[in-house]
């Protein structure tokens, strides 16, 4: 009742695990927004915040939250340091003798739990439960489950009182590889100068901290969000890069389009590292690959790294998969919970579908060109000669171009690949709107919202460089290729 007092914008509290905590200057510079905070002013937010936001979330804010002490059994997360037993209480006989289906009590962290509603709904089965009736099942609990847990499910379970010698609730564990909060202020760089530098700056470290080991070599499926950022700003990085490479390349012709497939081509040799002889994948694909991996499953889940392109790719994907399906699963699509999850869904399948059309189309024509002695002809950017060399040695390549014709000829095509770019786009800028404040980032707070609007207008032009591509091929009239015996 005390705590439902306090439930306005300029005296804001919230029951977090069992404490009351003042949020009133937090509010302001949330970074899911001041709606997020407001609707659980003078209520219990234990379950939406566990949800949401990982261990050490108040310790970290801690300048700009207020502790105002316990409130009752407010189940804290597990883990952290060990605690000693409960001094008082029922005693554990008293538990044991509630041990059949239709009356199921467990020990958990020091606490009576009755389950008996949980059971024929648990997602582990009944089994899980009952094999631990009567009993004390904090160790198997704290290996299955997490933080929140009980909270989230509190509809179906109920408390019953501490258990005497039972050991109680831990405090709850430090965030691991953690970042510190974004800075105050402007960082020191005022205007819009300082927003170009803090971006540029930051995503460079992040695509470092992608490509070179940083801790990122275990993999495990929890809800820490690094994974899946740092493969998403790796792959936004090369989603720049390939858009300019298109864009480029339709200004630049047939032999341009083909210039950099053969590009690819003659790097195919660094797949698997140099040790497995005629490699189907360059190491860029291969990293590609582990980042998509990464990122669909920490996002379905929300760790990373190996083999390169084609791994970042699905890496990206399965880690986004299973820390959405966690956020969202609760949740109706009208909330606006499941864009981001759904969306990447049809981008993933998008990707296949591109993969299928150029990458590992099988019947491909080749055509001769003059190719640059190194990957790229830095001298001949001038004059539209990137990928190609007027004095280069002369060599067979696939005709991407042919295919790329007999593809956005077809209008249906060009419609499907519209639509999904359009989709593409908008999960971009959905997801940079969640990045930027983000702690690992390190945008300070008076430039995030100059680097947001940055990042959009950076998608805006990334599908029109991608998007005029298909248009300009339906449209145009298809120049003539001659074709060489590969």
């Amino acid at each position: 009742e005390e705590v439902a007092k306090h439930n306005k914008k300029d005296d804001a509290w919230v029951v977090v695990n069992g404490e009351a905590i003042d949020v009133t200057k937090w509010i302001a510079i949330h970074p899911g927004g001041e709606q997020a905070i407001m609707a659980y002013l003078g209520k219990d937010a234990t379950e939406e915040w566990n949800m949401i936001h990982k261990p050490g979330t108040v310790e970290k804010n801690a300048q700009h939250l207020k502790m105002m002490g316990k409130i009752g059994a407010g189940g804290a997360p597990a883990g952290g340091a060990a605690a000693a037993p409960v001094s008082d209480g029922m005693s554990p006989d008293e538990v044991a003798k509630h041990n059949t289906k239709t009356d199921a009590w467990i020990i958990l962290h020091g606490e009576a739990l009755d389950v008996t509603k949980w059971i024929s709904i648990h997602p582990g089965g009944e089994q899980a439960i009952m094999a631990y009736l009567g009993k004390d099942a904090t160790e198997e609990w704290v290996m299955i489950h997490k933080p929140g847990t009980v909270e989230k499910n509190m509809q179906h379970l109920k408390k019953m009182g501490k258990v005497s010698g039972a050991v109680a609730a831990a405090a709850p564990a430090a965030a691991v590889d953690d970042s510190p909060p974004p800075p105050d202020g402007d960082g020191g760089v005022p205007g819009f100068i300082g927003a170009v530098w803090f971006l540029l700056k930051n995503v460079m470290l992040m695509v470092m901290r992608t490509v070179f080991f940083t801790g990122n070599l275990k993999f495990s499926l929890d809800n820490n969000r690094n994974g899946t950022m740092r493969s998403a700003v790796f792959l936004i990085t090369f989603t720049i890069v390939h858009a300019l490479g298109n864009f480029v390349d339709m200004l630049g012709g047939p032999a341009e389009l083909n210039g950099e497939g053969y590009l690819f081509d003659r790097i195919h040799w660094t797949g698997a590292f140099g040790y497995i002889k005629d490699f189907p994948f360059s190491v860029v694909e291969e990293y590609l690959a582990l980042a998509l991996l990464l990122h669909v499953t920490v996002a379905l889940k929300r760790s990373y790294e190996e083999e390169y392109l084609a791994l970042a790719l699905l890496l990206h994907v399965t880690v986004a998969l299973k820390r959405s399906y966690d956020i969202t699963i609760g949740y109706t699509i009208a909330t606006g919970r499941w864009n981001m999850l759904l969306s990447g869904l049809v981008i993933l399948t998008f990707l296949l579908k591109h993969l299928q059309d150029f990458r590992f189309y099988p019947y491909y024509d080749y055509v001769e060109l003059k190719a640059p002695p190194m990957l790229v002809n830095v001298k001949g950017v001038l004059s539209g000669h990137i990928f190609t060399d007027p004095d280069g040695e002369l060599v067979k390549a696939r005709d991407l171009y042919s295919r790329e014709v007999a593809l956005f000829k077809d209008l249906n095509t060009v419609l499907v690949y519209s639509i999904c770019l359009a989709l593409f786009v908008t999960h971009l800028c959905l997801g940079w709107k969640k990045l930027v404040p983000a702690d690992a980032m390190q945008i300070p707070r008076d430039h995030q919202n100059m680097v947001i609007y940055m990042g959009w207008a950076a998608a805006l032009a990334i599908a029109g460089m991608y998007g005029s591509v298909p248009w300009y091929v339906y449209f145009a009239k298809p120049e003539v290729v001659e074709h060489v015996k590969a």
